[in-house]
């Protein structure tokens, strides 16, 4: 296991391997490593930043016109925004908005809004390097739309 303290010094530099890596679409994924963590931009800014074991399927889950709530958790947090729906967490209720037409409507729009986004990412294998660094890469970067609040 690695220590705290050997991964938090690891922080500047993966920022750094992260800011450096090129920018890519949806349909350069492929090009992406495997585990690690991933950045959208729009307009040039990023909004929001995420970590997975398999960067390829879940960028690519993020704006599938047929992934649900909880595949395409940032589309939907968009897609709650855009409505005014973001009262409640509660995953009954977010089940019932997507089946709501006019809900559903705002939401594929959403996922169509995020496959037009690009991409950065960087390679980290270790889980605890990845968790520490989504929280340190999104307070570096400012990113809007992540939440580090417990469901």
């Amino acid at each position: 296991m690695v220590l705290f303290e050997t991964i938090v010094a690891q922080m500047p530099a993966l920022m750094k391997k992260l800011s450096a890596s090129p920018f890519q679409t949806r349909s350069e994924t492929k090009n992406l490593p495997e585990k690690g963590i991933y950045v959208f931009y729009e307009d040039g800014k990023p909004i929001y930043v995420g970590r997975s074991r398999n960067l390829r399927q879940r960028i690519l889950n993020h704006s599938r016109p047929s992934s649900p709530h909880n595949s395409a958790s940032f589309a939907f947090l968009l897609t709650r925004e855009k409505t005014g729906c973001l009262r409640h967490k509660d995953s009954r209720f977010r089940a019932c908005l997507e089946k709501d037409p006019q809900f559903a409507k705002v939401f594929k729009e959403q996922k169509a809004r995020i496959s037009r986004m690009k991409i950065k990412a960087v390679e980290i294998e270790d889980p605890n390097t990845q968790a520490i660094f989504e929280i340190y890469c999104s307070e570096k970067l400012r990113t809007p739309y992540n939440d580090f609040d417990t469901h």
